[in-house]
């Protein structure tokens, strides 16, 4: 008996519409799609969320989830009812990019000990560098696995491809867009 189809957002990081993380996650998507999943991505870069300012409002009962009041309140729906969360991104001098990076900072509203937790979700790690050096995507995946850690996440895989600088680079690197693409096509 097959599972019923599992909700995945993907939250596109690079500013490139067309971009190397972005093309990898398609690549991904559309093998989830072919498995019957409802997938639905974001592109952050297009969204106006400001960055976590630490103000500790949202520990505070009145506050949904955050006091902040950007594009985030559209996407905090979008996280909950989300079976899997894919974060997309280029390399940005080795971390995420910087509209990614504050999103994801605006998660802290969302900590497991809230109860507007995001505790269980499936996710997966998907980035792009133009460095050439596997050993340069060590920060974003040390940010990404504590993350995860903290947050209560079930890490699926990642997959990271150093060396496409320029858009369309990824083309070149099949092997990684198949890597994407088996992610996806695992997803149960």
């Amino acid at each position: 008996m097959r599972k019923k189809p599992l909700h995945i957002l993907i939250l596109l990081g690079s500013a490139r519409e067309d971009g190397n993380s972005t093309r990898l996650a398609f690549a991904f998507a559309d093998a989830a799609s072919l498995q019957g999943h409802a997938v639905q991505s974001i592109r952050v870069p297009a969204l106006a969320i400001a960055p976590c300012d630490g103000c500790n409002r949202c520990w505070k009962p009145a506050s949904v989830p955050c006091a902040l009041r950007d594009d985030m309140e559209a996407v905090y729906p979008l996280l909950r009812a989300a079976d899997v969360l894919v974060f997309a991104t280029p390399l940005h001098f080795y971390s995420w990019s910087a509209p990614l990076k504050s999103l994801v900072d605006r998660f802290y509203c969302l900590a497991p000990s809230r109860k507007r937790t995001l505790k269980g979700k499936q996710t997966l790690l998907l980035a792009t560098a133009a460095d050439d050096r596997p050993a340069a995507f060590a920060g974003l995946q040390a940010t990404y696995r504590l993350i995860a850690g903290f947050m209560g996440w079930k890490p699926l895989g990642e997959v990271l491809v150093p060396g496409v600088e320029k858009e369309g680079d990824i083309a070149r690197s099949p092997r990684f867009l198949a890597r994407a693409a088996a992610l996806g096509a695992r997803l149960r």
